[in-house]
């Protein structure tokens, strides 16, 4: 597995959303703060938050190795159990790795090249509500 630095390596991140009220279609970029830190009791706290939220979801915090090094790692269970009892695989999980010595965030680059767009929302979601990053206004696309 490839694990891809968001805001160094991975740094053309855009979200569409709206402006004006919602009158209009608009892009905006994903940007890190400035010194902004985060801790593991931060990370917690959130992923708690997910799972009261939404129980059937199945949001985890995990520590994890990748090549020697060890990560947090803020996803979802990788399948779920159907009422029949049958075991079905979840399409639509993207994990971010959190590297809290060096203060970086990773998403392994298969997920970008499968779902980009997915990609690049779950990382403005999670690392917003981690107070790491926020969306910058980039242009209106019109109607």
């Amino acid at each position: 597995m490839r694990l891809v630095r968001i805001f160094d390596e991975y740094a053309d991140i855009t979200v569409m959303g709206k402006s004006n009220h919602s009158r209009y279609d608009a892009l905006f970029e994903v940007v890190r703060i400035p010194n902004a830190r985060v801790d593991l009791e931060r990370i917690q706290q959130y992923v708690k938050s997910l799972q009261t939220r939404f129980p059937d979801k199945n949001f985890m915090l995990k520590k994890v190795k990748v090549e020697g090094k060890e990560y947090y790692v803020i996803s979802r269970k990788s399948y779920i159990i159907t009422p029949d009892g049958k075991r079905k695989k979840v399409r639509d999980r993207i994990p971010i790795y959190i590297d809290l010595e060096e203060q970086a965030f990773y998403i392994p680059k298969s997920y970008i090249e499968k779902n980009r767009k997915l990609a690049n929302f779950v990382i403005l979601r999670v690392l917003g509500a981690l107070g790491v990053a926020r969306a910058k206004y980039v242009q209106t696309l019109g109607r």
